[in-house]
């Protein structure tokens, strides 16, 4: 595992807690296509609540994740709702991702551009692809993240080749963020 990685998400959850109320907007984002059952693997979800709300939706959620401090957050975030979801501890810069196929795969907030590819392999025929990453506009106004960690105009459709494109936006967020937003299934 990259321990500088794992290192600091754990130092950052570590100082956020628990009950912090970080998140995306993943589950609005995704809510008009969103199936009522089905596997939903959530990509570097950490510590984030997105595992919480979309259990709340039903979904048998399993998130990947770095940092075990986030991944024991989001297991105990649920637990104190009666709601299960299954972890994954995985450095997907040295490991694959768990196998599919899911119904639904969510992404917030990490870029990997060679992930995409297997992304869209492991989806279920029908499957839903949601993702959320701030684009180079992001530097106008912010420091962070950094341009490694930026995607260009138009770049997260054309990450996601093959899928049908549901919905698609690049603009300013409440968050304060640019942001691009996609929600792509496969056929």
């Amino acid at each position: 595992m990259a321990d500088g990685d794992r290192t600091r998400w754990n130092d950052r959850w570590a100082e956020a807690g628990r009950g912090t109320e970080h998140g995306s907007s993943l589950v609005d984002l995704v809510e008009p296509w969103l199936p009522t059952v089905g596997r939903l693997l959530d990509v570097a979800g950490g510590g984030s609540r997105d595992s919480l709300l979309f259990a709340r939706k039903g979904l048998d959620v399993t998130v990947a994740d770095v940092s075990d401090v986030g991944l024991i957050q989001a297991r105990q975030r649920c637990l104190a709702e009666d709601l299960i979801i299954s972890t994954i501890e995985i450095d997907l810069e040295i490991e694959s991702l768990p196998a599919g196929p899911w119904d639904v795969i969510t992404v917030a907030n990490y870029l990997r551009r060679d992930l995409f590819a297997s992304l869209v392999e492991r989806l279920a025929p029908r499957g839903m692809l949601a993702a959320i990453i701030a684009t180079e506009t992001n530097l106008e106004r912010n420091t962070h993240p950094s341009a490694p960690f930026l995607v260009r105009a138009g770049e997260l459709v054309e990450l996601v080749d093959g899928l049908e494109t549901i919905h698609h936006s690049e603009a300013w967020r409440a968050n304060g963020r640019h942001e691009a937003h996609l929600v792509a299934r496969r056929n």
